[in-house]
C-alpha cells in the first residue's frame, strides 16, 4: 500500500468514524434533557400544595384546567363508561406493575362498561425514578401514547427501577420510540418531561391522592369507596385475588 492510498483509507475511517459518533450522540440523550427539577418530589409536593381541591369532586373524571396543565385525566378505556375504577399508582411500584395486566384483561372483558382512571401517586422512596417515570408517561400521554407506555413501564420495571440519570433518561425515550411504533416526536417528548404542563399534572393528581389520605400504591376506588387490599382473613390478596374482588364490586354495580 502507497502513502496516498493510506492516506485515502484513514480519511475514509475518520469519516465513517465521525458519523457514527454524531448518530449515536444525536441518539444519546444530552445532559440538558436529564437534569431537570421534575426530579425533585418536594418540588412536586410544594406544587400540589397550593392547590385547591374543595369545589371538586375528587371521585369522578376532572376537566382540565389549568392547575392540571391544561392536560386531561389518563385513561385506559371509555371515558364514559358507567363504571370507574379510580386507581392511584406508583411506576415503580412492584405490585402496581403485577396489577398493571389484571386491570388492563377487566377493561378488555367489560367492553366498554368500565375504564380506569389512572392518576400517579409517587411514594417518597420512588423520588429518584418515579418522579421522571411519571413525567415520562404524561410527555407520552400529550402525543396520544399513554396507555402502551404505561404497560412498558410497568412490563419493564425490573429494567429501568435503578437506573438515573443519562441511563434512566435514555430507557425513556427507548419505551417511547417503542410505545408510538417510532411514529412519535422524540424532541417534543423530551421537552414535555420538562415542561410546566407535565410538572402540574403530576401535582394535581398527587394532591389528590393527598386529599384522599391514600395508604399507599395501588389504592383503588370505585364510586368513591376504597376496594381494600384484603380478604376476609385480613390478609394481603394476591394480584389475581384482587382482581376477583374488583370485578366482584364491578359486577354488583352493573347489576349482574
Amino acid at each position: 500500500m502507497n502513502k496516498k492510498t493510506g492516506f485515502i483509507i484513514a480519511g475514509i475511517v475518520t469519516a465513517f468514524a465521525v458519523l457514527v459518533g454524531v448518530s449515536l450522540l444525536q441518539k444519546r440523550p444530552q445532559e440538558d434533557s436529564v437534569d431537570y427539577r421534575q426530579y425533585k418530589l418536594n418540588v412536586i409536593t410544594d406544587l400540589a400544595s397550593k392547590n385547591n381541591y374543595k369545589d371538586l369532586d375528587l371521585h369522578s373524571v376532572l376537566s382540565a384546567t389549568d392547575a392540571s396543565g391544561n392536560l386531561p385525566e389518563n385513561i385506559n378505556g371509555d371515558k364514559d363508561a358507567p363504571v370507574k375504577i379510580y386507581e392511584y399508582a406508583d411506576y415503580p411500584c412492584s405490585y402496581c406493575g403485577l396489577m398493571n395486566p389484571v386491570l388492563n384483561e377487566i377493561v378488555e372483558d367489560y367492553d366498554g362498561q368500565v375504564a380506569v382512571v389512572f392518576r400517579s401517586y409517587i411514594l417518597s422512596y420512588h423520588e429518584k425514578n418515579g418522579v421522571p417515570a411519571a413525567s415520562a408517561a404524561n410527555a407520552a400521554a400529550i402525543q396520544g401514547y399513554w396507555k402502551k407506555y404505561k404497560d412498558l413501564l410497568f412490563e419493564n420495571q425490573d429494567d429501568w427501577f435503578y437506573s438515573t440519570g443519562a441511563d434512566l433518561q435514555e430507557q425513556l425515550e427507548e419505551y417511547f420510540e417503542e410505545a408510538s411504533d417510532g411514529k412519535g416526536d422524540l424532541e417534543k417528548f423530551r421537552e414535555d418531561m420538562k415542561s410546566e404542563a407535565v410538572e402540574k399534572k403530576i401535582a394535581f393528581d398527587y394532591g389528590i391522592g393527598d386529599k384522599l389520605e391514600i395508604g399507599g400504591t395501588p389504592w383503588i376506588y370505585i364510586d368513591g369507596n376504597w376496594i381494600e387490599n384484603k380478604g376476609s382473613d385480613g390478609k394481603g390478596l394476591s394480584p389475581v385475588e384482587y382482581g376477583k374482588k374488583i370485578r366482584a364490586v364491578i359486577d354488583e354495580k352493573l347489576g349482574r
